[in-house]
C-alpha cells in the first residue's frame, strides 16, 4: 500500500504491515511508535489495527471531504 492508496481507501483501519509500507519502515518500527504513543492503534484480540484518518493526519495528508461525507452518510443508514 502506498500513500495514494491509503488516501483513497474507504477502509476505516489499516494493518501494521500496510502502515509500515506507507511509511517505508519495518513493522517493528510501527509497533514501537504505537507503544510510545506516537501513533494511535486499536487492539482487537491479537490484531493491531491503525485508524486510517489519524494515520493520514499524522502524515499531513488532507482527506477529501466528499469521501468522508459519503462514508458518514453510509454509516448513518445502518
Amino acid at each position: 500500500m502506498d500513500l495514494e492508496e491509503l488516501r483513497i481507501s474507504r477502509a476505516a483501519v489499516v494493518t501494521l504491515a500496510q502502515a509500515a509500507a506507507v511509511f517505508g519502515v519495518d513493522v517493528r518500527t510501527v509497533t514501537r511508535a504505537i507503544e510510545n504513543g506516537e501513533l494511535p492503534a486499536l487492539r482487537l484480540g491479537r490484531r493491531v489495527l491503525i485508524p486510517r484518518l489519524p494515520l493520514l493526519a499524522a502524515l499531513g495528508v488532507m482527506v477529501d471531504d466528499a469521501l468522508t461525507e459519503v462514508h458518514e452518510a453510509s454509516s448513518d443508514d445502518r
